[in-house]
């Protein structure tokens, strides 16, 4: 029986596409697709003042992941698809998934999701991807970095690692501004309190200098940092200057970062004179924005994006020609016909894209 089902999608799908079945079967649920991964809101809370918590049901197309990966999330808004990645704040392997959305005042995908994603309503997703993961064998001792938005793989990779390692060794410093900002603060807690192997200190805004990251800070709250595996996720500021301090140290083999938004942008490139051709549309423009894609959007072109900090890979193309700096690892390609993603690439001579 199970062979002849087979045989009859298989016959089904060569004659007829997919997406019209899937049409078909969004009129009866949504959940019900050939191929297209899907979720449907079961529960939204708020977890800060500009943070909801998000809980959702997958269909049976979504694949295993890995705690502190994230998952492209495709809504349309005003009749436009716009795609945005999240990490996700749920167990591996869980057909119940948890996001953590943080509003952003002019972000479209975020201001829909807290004002009018509701209980009930389905989002299609994409595959889950990231290498902010632990190893496969878990460090003797971690350390965790955290800021704003950035806790949510920060907090997934605390549970995976005390899942694997009821003792493990891990100190976490999250950063914010007030109490009343703290995601996850009260699992925090409870993790600290039930295994006392787990340290966790809160930096917050509010209090002043103890709110900001130092050197002197870091040696008081973890003194043996430069001998654990550390994981560093939040924005740009605190990312830059954490890094600084491994740099200097010689040690950032340990220091493993996600990166939530670009970094500050300081380019000695003139604005306004490095032309961009876009090959297959024939469109030829000039930078007037840091990233490619925000120069071709200002130019009226529409190159496909999602996340637009390069996580998602949704603008990669092919680089016919030219020089251009990564805005996030700060590498120069200067090859012929190399991958790139344009919406964290800056381009520092003529450029030719296949798009």
């Amino acid at each position: 029986m199970n062979a002849a089902n087979s045989t009859i999608k298989r016959i089904v799908r060569k004659t007829v596409k997919e997406d019209w079945i899937d049409f078909m079967f969004a009129h009866m649920d949504p959940m019900l697709t050939t191929n297209r991964k899907m979720a449907r809101v079961l529960s939204i809370k708020d977890e800060t003042p500009d943070i909801k918590r998000i809980t959702l049901r997958t269909n049976r197309h979504w694949s295993a992941f890995k705690a502190g990966q994230y998952a492209t999330f495709k809504v349309m808004i005003d009749g436009v698809f716009l795609e945005r990645c999240y990490s996700l704040v749920s167990p591996p392997n869980s057909e119940v998934i948890e996001i953590a959305v943080k509003r952003q005042p002019y972000g479209r995908v975020s201001n829909w999701m807290h004002h009018q994603l509701e209980v009930g309503d389905t989002i299609e997703m994409a595959d889950v991807a990231g290498e902010f993961v632990l190893p496969q064998t878990t460090p003797d001792s971690l350390l965790f970095i955290a800021g704003g938005s950035g806790v949510t793989p920060i907090f997934s990779l605390l549970v995976e690692a005390i899942t694997r390692q009821s003792n493990v060794d891990a100190t976490v410093i999250y950063y914010a501004n007030s109490k009343e900002d703290l995601a996850f603060g009260k699992e925090f807690d409870k993790l600290a309190e039930k295994h006392p192997s787990v340290t966790v200190h809160y930096a917050l805004a509010e209090d002043g200098d103890a709110g900001s990251f130092s050197i002197e800070q870091l040696a008081a709250l973890c003194n043996d940092y430069s001998d654990r595996e550390t994981y560093l996720c939040g924005p740009p500021g605190l990312m830059s200057v954490v890094s600084k301090v491994w740099e200097a140290q010689n040690i950032t083999p340990r220091l493993n970062k996600e990166v939530f938004g670009l970094p500050a942008i300081e380019s000695d490139v003139p604005a306004n004179k490095m032309p961009i051709m876009l090959r297959r549309s024939q469109q030829e423009l000039l930078n007037s924005k840091p990233s490619l894609l925000e120069s071709a959007e200002a130019a009226g072109a529409r190159p496909a994006h999602g996340c637009r900090i390069g996580m998602c890979k949704t603008c990669s193309c092919t680089k016919v020609s030219g020089v251009v700096r990564d805005l996030v690892t700060g590498e120069i390609d200067d090859q012929p016909n190399t991958q790139i993603r344009i919406c964290v690439s800056e381009p520092l001579s003529a450029v030719v894209l296949d798009i």
